[in-house]
């Protein structure tokens, strides 16, 4: 589990997706800041329309912050970006291997 403090605030997580940069996926679209914040903060956005049970949006929660958590050292240690999972509905059946590509791909991308 990803630890607390990489977690992002409210104010920047707004800000964040009201005017950051996208980077979009197969199954997640991802939203980064385009200024730096106090720290580096993460949050992840799993609608009912992607999964109507709070068991199947709580997995999906916890395998990308797992993979957030495999991938924060290729994260320089400067950065100071807010950066939000978005995850999508699709009608094909959730592969864990594509989420995890999505997420390298948006943390490649700072």
């Amino acid at each position: 589990m990803l630890s607390r403090k990489f977690r992002a605030t409210r104010p920047n997580i707004e800000d964040t997706i009201k005017t950051g940069l996208s980077v979009f996926g197969k199954f997640l679209n991802t939203k980064i800041s385009r200024k730096d914040n106090e720290k580096l903060g993460f949050s992840i956005v799993v609608s009912k329309k992607v999964d109507k049970t709070s068991v199947g949006r709580h997995r999906i929660k916890r395998k990308i912050s797992c993979y957030i958590e495999e991938n924060l050292s290729k994260i320089n240690s400067n950065t100071k970006k807010t950066i939000v999972f978005i995850a999508k509905k699709t009608d094909e059946p959730l592969n864990y291997e594509d989420i995890k590509k999505d997420v390298e791909k948006a943390i490649s991308s700072l």
